[in-house]
């Protein structure tokens, strides 16, 4: 079943489903817009996500956010929350790290994680979850300060966003 933190790939691609969300009638998986564009992908590009054939329908070179659309069926929508400054979780196919939310905006938030226990490159797209519900997604990680910055529900989780 297709859910948060799952793998996306293709021969050149390799990243994270940051949350499931409905668009214009179509079930997508989201993740970092890098992930799709250094990987040489492009709107119409064929990924697999979770084992399931996909496709790349949008990018939002704004966000750094990748829209793929993922067979309904097997997929279940994401629980979206808003950020608040209190513990939460950094969620990746093979790994979980824990973090707090240290500043919130509009469209990025920034977390504080463990210096011993940072992020990799390969993990961009990983949802961020606090009580059981997606509040972001990373998109860049700041090695000198132990932070990250993640892509703010308050862009993916509201549809008049992503048009």
């Amino acid at each position: 079943m297709i859910s948060e933190g799952c793998l996306v790939k293709s021969k050149a691609i390799r990243g994270t489903v940051g949350a499931i969300i409905p668009y214009n009638e179509r079930t997508c998986a989201i993740t970092a817009g890098h992930v799709i564009r250094y990987g040489s992908g492009a709107v119409g590009t064929k990924v697999v996500v979770d084992g399931y054939e996909s496709t790349v329908i949008r990018l939002f070179n704004d966000y750094d956010l990748a829209l793929i659309e993922v067979p309904s069926e097997h997929a279940t929508l994401s629980a979206i929350g808003r950020a608040s400054f209190d513990p939460a979780e950094l969620v990746t196919y093979d790994k979980r790290i824990a973090c707090r939310v240290i500043d919130t905006g509009k469209n990025l938030n920034r977390f504080a994680f463990p210096c011993g226990n940072m992020p990799m490159p390969g993990d961009s797209g990983s949802p961020i979850i606090q009580e059981s519900e997606v509040i972001g997604m990373l998109s860049s990680v700041l090695y000198n300060n132990c932070t990250g910055l993640g892509i703010s529900s308050e862009v993916f989780g509201n549809p008049l966003r992503l048009r």
